[in-house]
């Protein structure tokens, strides 16, 4: 015998297979049409001149609003550094 009572390995059970979600099989004509909807809403949207300019305008404003934070903060920073060094110069010769 290969494999005795006594070594302790029991059976597998092997799950059944399993079903679709009643969902899916209910649905699937109003997926479809739901997805294709979806399709067209995005490539109308992708092939439009004046969404594309619009994009393109906002996502230049909110660049340079980045690149301006950004400027701002290394200003900031060098404030900081500056007041630390004066600082440190200060008590120096204590």
């Amino acid at each position: 015998m290969n494999n005795p009572p006594h070594y302790g390995y029991g059976h597998y059970h092997v799950p059944p297979e399993q079903q679709q979600p009643q969902y899916k099989t209910q649905n699937s004509k109003t997926h479809f049409a739901m997805g294709l909807a979806a399709g067209a809403a995005v490539a109308y949207l992708l092939t439009n001149k004046k969404i594309q300019q619009s994009v393109a305008s906002t996502g230049e404003k909110a660049w340079s609003s980045v690149q301006g934070e950004l400027e701002e903060l290394k200003e900031r920073l060098e404030d900081t550094q500056a007041e630390l060094d004066y600082y440190r110069n200060l008590h120096k010769g204590d």
